[in-house]
């Protein structure tokens, strides 16, 4: 059956590029001139009269495509591509990159399955591809079709992205129960937010409304989609051009988990320009991924001689500080950091914490109730330790509050509903502590935790008989 589509779908799209060879179509868009860094121009232009100048090479045309691609010209990229495929039917890449952007960028999905069809029929064994086609075929309405492409992406060893795809289509029948009986037993082997985001809309079918508030806060860190990594796309990243844009590829490489490539590329940022504070902080939350402190520490009391009143340099010195177990140090340079800026909720926080540790839980107290007005990044962490301050301190009400404050942020926030049980065990509400400990053991983590709360309630509600 493949071998048959494969064939017709590459006579069509031999019929289809066909007419592409010559006349308007295969005019090179301008390269842009406004708006943008001179360097990143000069590297589009570079790339742009190569391919005027070949303008049979396939090739040519494909590395500008990537570089309008991965530069943010996603229009002027998707026609290259598309020149560049009906130059060579037989490679992959461009119309494959050229679905990509079409989908992305437009949510032609229709457009984009016939520019993946003319990709698969040059190769039907990419994982991504029939992931993406599984996808896409959702989205128009062709469930069937857009089953097929999932199970031939399992076939191909997709694993758990294809198996989120075949639960969405069962989503979209109604059939919840077999969404369920699909994911619980993935979820216990590979656990993540994007199987439990399903699991939580196959519950709330099923009227299981608890279980539904549990998986979806265990969703709640689930950015996208769950995806196949699609090795293919790294082709694209020589032709990142433009300081601007190769300094935020270094961030995100960091971020992917990949600091040494993230590392050789800062530094050459940093040799371009070594006073743009920007590049600096990436070089050294590159070393910083690295666990290179020793030259974390030394980056940054060079950029501290230099600019000492930039609040992001004392904020990670006092990250490496705290590393180390220096905690003198990363008092003082969080301390400058909140006198730089007083409503820096991370800085807040993490003095706020810190003074607490040390001995001065009424100054942390205040500090950390400041990061949550300053809009702390994770409220439900500041609650949480607001409620171990005021529980060191017996004061079980106000501990109460803030740990039950987080258990309504998060669901799933175990160690919250084990503190909120002792908090109002200690305060007499033995039935609101029950029930606290019930959700908790519901959770099912930290099982030294809630054994050692569950005799505590014991103890105080035997103390009452």
């Amino acid at each position: 059956m493949l071998n048959a589509w494969r064939s017709v779908s590459m006579v069509l799209t031999a019929l289809s590029l066909a007419g592409c060879l010559e006349g308007p179509v295969m005019q090179l868009p301008n390269v842009p001139a406004q708006g943008i860094d001179a360097d990143l121009e000069a590297a589009l232009r570079t790339w742009h009269t190569s391919a005027e100048g070949q303008p049979d090479d396939s090739l040519a045309r494909g590395r500008l495509a990537m570089a309008y691609d991965v530069n943010g010209f996603a229009q002027r990229a998707v026609a290259v591509y598309r020149q560049a495929a009906a130059l060579d039917a037989e490679e992959f890449k461009w119309p494959y990159f050229a679905s990509l952007l079409v989908a992305r960028e437009d949510a032609d999905y229709a457009g984009a399955l016939r520019l993946l069809d003319a990709a698969i029929a040059v190769d039907d064994s990419y994982v991504p591809a029939w992931l993406s086609r599984g996808e896409w075929l959702r989205e128009v309405g062709q469930a069937s079709e857009s089953k097929y492409a999932y199970a031939r992406a399992q076939t191909l060893g997709a694993g758990a992205p294809a198996a989120i795809g075949v639960a969405r289509l069962l989503l979209d029948d109604g059939q919840f129960g077999e969404v369920v009986e699909l994911l619980e037993p993935l979820n216990r082997v590979t656990p993540d937010p994007r199987i439990e985001a399903q699991l939580a809309r196959a519950y709330r079918g099923l009227k299981r409304d608890d279980d539904a508030r549990i998986a979806a806060a265990r969703a709640s860190g689930a950015g996208s989609s769950m995806q196949w990594i699609d090795p293919r796309l790294s082709e694209r990243s020589a032709y990142i051009a433009g300081f601007g844009n190769r300094l935020q590829h270094a961030q995100s490489l960091i971020q992917a988990g990949r600091p040494t490539d993230a590392l050789a590329l800062a530094k050459e940022l940093v040799a371009e320009r070594p006073d743009d504070v920007a590049t600096i902080n990436t070089l050294v939350w590159a070393n910083a991924a690295l666990k290179r402190l020793g030259t974390v520490k030394d980056l940054l009391y060079d950029a501290i001689d230099r600019f000492p009143d930039e609040p992001r340099f004392h904020q990670m010195l006092a990250n490496a500080y705290a590393e180390e177990g220096e905690t003198t140090g990363a008092r003082q340079h969080l301390e400058r950091l909140v006198e730089l800026s007083p409503n820096d909720a991370r800085g807040l926080e993490a003095l706020g914490w810190l003074m607490a540790r040390q001995g001065e839980p009424e100054h942390g107290i205040e500090l950390l109730e400041r990061a949550l007005a300053s809009g702390a990044r994770e409220p439900k962490q500041v609650l949480y330790r607001l409620g171990l301050l005021e529980g060191a301190q017996r004061r079980w009400s106000k501990a109460a509050e803030h740990f039950e404050a987080a258990t309504r942020i998060d669901a799933a926030f175990t160690m919250a509903y084990v503190r909120l049980g002792r908090c109002l065990a200690e305060s007499g509400e033995l039935d609101r502590a029950t029930e606290a400990l019930d959700w908790a053991n519901r959770l099912g983590t930290h099982a030294n935790e809630r054994a050692s709360a569950g005799r505590r309630l014991e103890a105080l509600r035997h103390s009452e008989e």
